[in-house]
This record gives structure tokens, C-alpha cells and sequence, in this order.
């Protein structure tokens, strides 16, 4: 009997040392699957698109749309004329020399505005070797600080020149009243431009007033500038390509104050001085999906017709 008694001890005391072993199993496995999870959802962090500045911008209640045109008309048809008109055609400026009113050079596509650089195939009644699309909103919005962003492509190629950027509503020459280039790019180059003129950038040509990063452009991109009473600060797809400040006491290097700005969207083309000359055998074009203009709601100055 003590015999039999010591066994069923020693087994008893063996079941219950397997028990705990599972147990122990059971919770290390636990633990390591909990571990696996937490590098899971770190991995899946890692690989989500990042949120668009525009969603930012729309859940941040300090911003709200004052402007924007998705471009969303019917094909073939003229930008809305009851905001843009066409830019006036200025022969002895660069970007301004061949622009031209005619319905082939802006119009609506597949909800995008088409702006195009083309031969001009009637030089009996416009002289000039091409003709180009620019639009401006001068007669119809203009405001003072805010974020503009504007989603576009373009089809790089010597000469090409085309700009996303503001002008004042000044009667002062250019470039006293300011200028902002939120986007160029020129001839082959897989970049952007952001840049911004006045008379103190014209006359200190040494000091930086421009910035630039690589993208690919066969690709849409948006292109942005928060403006704001001391500072412009420029992007592309959210990643900043330049920085421009207000200096204390210096009116001349800082115009930005001084006057509302309006719209522009122009497809150009170089004659040499910046991007190459026109090939006055090709179509260049640039590609609008949409511009948005925001402002935060303590804006004093807003949107002015």
C-alpha cells in the first residue's frame, strides 16, 4: 500500500508538472504572437500613403475653401469665363510674347484645362510663329494670404516653360508690386522651380529668391504655397522646395503685404535667356486637374472681386 501510494504521488506529481509546462508554452507563445502583431501593425504604418495636404487642409478648421475649379466642364469647352480670361499678349515679355485667345490653346479635357504651346498655322492673322494659352482671374478673385495648391503635369521639352503663379493688383511696375512663382519647370528637366521677385530681389540678384527639387514629371504633382503676413513657403506633393521671410524694416525686399494677388496658369515657351528657344515645330502642353485657394478664419483680408 505505501508502495502503491508513493507511485500515485510520483504520477500525480508528474501530470501536474506536464500541466504547467503547457501552460508556460501556452503563454510564451502568447507573448510572441503579441510581439509579431505589434511589428505587424508598425510594418503597415510604414507603408500607408500619406495623407494629401488638400485632406489636411479640409480637416483643419483654421482653413477654409474661398476658391477652387476642378476644371470639370464639358470637353472642348472655354475655361469659365465668369473667373478666368485669357493673359493679354505682351510681345517684348518672355513668357507673354505669343499668348494668344484662341480656343486651342485652353480648353477642358477629360476634367482637366488643356493649356497648349502650338505652331501657329495662320500667320496672316496673328504674325507670330506660335500661339499659347494663359489664364488669369484678375477681374474676378484676388485675396491676401492664404494656401494655394494646384495639381497639374507637364510634358518636358526644350523650350518648354510653363508657370502656376500670382500677381498683384498694383499700379506699380514690375516687379515693385511683387511676384510668386509657385511653379515652373523648363525645357527637359525633371524638376520644379518656386520662386518669388521685387525690387529688392531685382537689385540683390546675389541673395537666394528661388529654390528648386527633382521630381519625376511625367507624373501629376500638386504644387502649393502657403502665404502668410511674414513668410512664403512653397511645395511640392507636401515636401517643402523653398522658404522665403519678411526682413525687419525693409518694405522693398517684402511687397507681400501690400496688395491682394489674383490667379495665373500659363503654358510658354523659352527664347533662350532662361529655358532654351522654342521648337516652333512642336505642341507643348501642361495639364490642370484642379487649383484651391484656403484661407485660415482669422484672415482679415479675404477673397475680393
Amino acid at each position: 500500500e505505501i508502495l502503491r501510494s508513493d507511485w500515485s504521488s510520483d504520477v500525480c506529481s508528474s501530470d501536474l508538472l506536464d500541466k504547467e509546462n503547457k501552460r508556460r508554452t501556452v503563454v510564451l507563445l502568447l507573448m510572441v504572437l503579441s510581439v509579431l502583431n505589434v511589428f505587424a501593425q508598425l510594418s503597415s504604418r510604414g507603408k500607408d500613403t500619406p495623407t494629401s495636404t488638400t485632406d489636411r487642409l479640409s480637416s483643419d478648421s483654421e482653413y477654409k475653401l474661398i476658391f477652387n475649379d476642378e476644371f470639370n466642364q464639358p470637353d472642348g469647352t472655354l475655361p469659365d469665363i465668369s473667373v478666368w480670361k485669357s493673359c493679354r499678349r505682351r510681345p517684348k515679355v518672355t513668357w507673354a510674347r505669343y499668348l494668344s485667345n484662341s480656343p486651342e490653346v485652353a480648353f477642358i479635357k477629360d476634367g482637366k484645362l488643356i493649356l497648349r504651346a502650338i505652331p501657329n498655322s495662320n500667320k496672316s492673322a496673328v504674325g507670330e510663329e506660335m500661339l499659347t494659352g494663359g489664364i488669369e482671374t484678375s477681374h474676378s478673385f484676388a485675396f491676401r494670404y492664404g494656401r494655394v495648391e494646384c495639381r497639374a503635369r507637364v510634358n518636358p521639352f526644350d523650350g518648354n516653360f510653363p508657370a502656376i503663379w500670382m500677381m498683384p493688383r498694383t499700379t506699380l511696375p514690375w516687379p515693385q508690386g511683387g511676384e510668386i512663382d509657385i511653379f515652373e519647370q523648363i525645357d527637359q528637366e525633371q524638376r520644379t522651380y518656386s520662386t518669388v521677385h521685387s525690387a529688392w530681389t531685382r537689385s540683390h540678384g546675389n541673395l537666394p529668391h528661388s529654390g528648386n527639387i527633382e521630381l519625376d514629371m511625367s507624373l501629376f504633382h500638386t504644387y502649393a504655397v502657403e502665404w502668410e503676413p511674414s513668410i512664403l513657403t512653397f511645395f511640392a506633393d507636401g515636401k517643402q522646395v523653398y522658404q522665403y521671410k519678411k526682413e525687419p524694416d525693409n518694405p522693398e525686399q517684402w511687397p507681400f503685404d501690400k496688395s491682394d494677388f489674383y490667379l495665373i496658369l500659363n503654358q510658354s515657351v523659352g527664347d533662350g535667356s532662361w529655358a532654351k528657344p522654342v521648337d516652333t515645330t512642336h505642341t507643348y502642353q501642361m495639364e490642370i486637374d484642379w487649383i484651391r485657394v484656403y484661407q485660415r478664419d482669422k484672415t482679415n483680408i479675404n477673397k475680393r472681386k
